[in-house]
């Protein structure tokens, strides 16, 4: 059997069979995704209802990838579901959580997770239980054996596993990236439920497209003489960006460099790096007012006669495109509606060129890194309590 167009006995040999595989299945988990959010709207109803909103501070909170998927959700319930959300990083809240967990209003601590077990999300939990005057909390979380569901679950807790198949063996984030991103949507929208079961749909069969049709061209895109990655989009596609550029790191274990932009600041200086032969991938935000911006810089860049090859990911445009290298995406009327959905497909074809351009390196895509170097839980971090601090002499 093939994965993102390649043999699995060579992708075995290679040390990349779980990476493509984890990347191809991610819409059948996107569909498992919806269909137990809707078995279980009314439990998400009956907690949601406790909560007033209009009094209600939302925090997002996870580290890496975790955190990058809740700052992709942050602009669509604030701006489409008109509520009060703000993004901490677990990272930076053990280290003064007095500056992001007192407060008059009433709390809805969002967790964000892989293993759910990470030293400094299970800390962020606990200071938040512990410092939040009137505390809800909701788990988005890929396995349901962590420290966090298993040990900080309460009768106020929002908790919907997350299928099995979420938390893959291969090292980095996919999967465990964009089903966070899809569950947060649904259970927030979900009296929408009916445009996300549309939209599961409809991403099955544009990723057929983009790993049967769009493969070959990802293939010659790997191939081409590189050294780095730069990614660059609007909004919440600036937050793909840097998850692009994270994911160009950890596949390739550092070998193959990445950074990130947003579209309009690209011409601020950024785009100087392209005086240098890389891969600059666009992201078109599917929306015809942005897309303006977003199409002007790529074309900006595509005109400019640098060194760098230009890449452009979108949906169809009435405008002139100036690269020869765009992966052009079916319209849908859902992901017009909510834009944020399109960062999904667009994950997919950035995930499936880093796992060709790893390979081409001689990288073994499904655990580029050691245990010991940098495990998938980062369990090395310790964990220093304020309260031991100041009782020291």
């Amino acid at each position: 059997m093939d994965y993102l167009g390649l043999d699995e006995d060579l992708l075995r040999n290679k040390g990349g069979f779980y990476a493509a595989m984890e990347i191809e299945r991610q819409p059948l988990l996107w569909k498992q995704v919806i269909e137990d959010v809707e078995k279980n709207i009314s439990s998400i109803e009956k907690f949601l209802e406790k909560i007033d909103f209009k009094n209600t501070e939302i925090i997002l909170c996870g580290a890496g990838s975790s955190a990058l998927a809740a700052s992709v959700v942050e602009n669509t319930l604030r701006n489409k579901l008109t509520l009060d959300v703000k993004v901490v990083k677990s990272t930076e809240l053990i280290l003064q959580p007095e500056s992001y967990l007192k407060t008059d209003k009433t709390v809805l601590f969002v967790s964000y997770g892989s293993s759910g077990s990470t030293p400094e999300s299970v800390e962020a939990v606990r200071l938040a239980q512990k410092l939040c005057r009137d505390y809800y909390q909701m788990f988005v979380l890929c396995s349901s054996n962590g420290i966090i569901p298993n040990q900080y679950k309460n009768d106020r807790t929002l908790y919907i596993p997350l299928p099995p198949n979420t938390k893959g063996n291969s090292f980095a984030a996919t999967a465990e990236f964009t089903c966070l991103i899809l569950q947060t949507l649904a259970i927030f929208d979900y009296k929408n439920i009916e445009d996300y079961k549309k939209f599961v749909d409809y991403a099955e069969k544009e990723a057929c497209d983009i790993f049967g049709n769009k493969i070959e061209m990802i293939k010659e895109i790997s191939m081409l003489d590189t050294i780095a990655m730069t990614t660059v989009g609007s909004l919440e596609y600036e937050v793909l960006s840097a998850e692009s550029a994270l994911k160009a790191v950890e596949m390739t274990s550092g070998l193959f460099l990445s950074n990130n932009n947003s579209s309009i600041e690209y011409r601020h200086g950024p785009k100087l790096i392209m005086n240098s032969p890389i891969l600059c991938l666009h992201y078109i935000y599917p929306d015809q007012f942005i897309s303006k911006y977003d199409i002007d810089m790529m074309n900006e860049v595509a005109t400019d006669h640098l060194k760098g090859t230009v890449i452009g990911i979108g949906f169809k445009q009435e405008r002139k495109i100036e690269t020869s290298y765009f992966f052009e995406l079916s319209e849908n009327d859902i992901v017009y509606k909510k834009p944020v959905l399109g960062t999904l497909l667009y994950a997919l074809v950035m995930q499936a060129l880093l796992v060709h351009i790893s390979l081409k390196l001689g990288i073994k895509v499904d655990w580029p890194s050691t245990d010991e170097q940098v495990p998938k839980v980062a369990n090395r971090v310790i964990i220093y309590g304020k309260e031991e601090l100041n009782g020291e002499n």
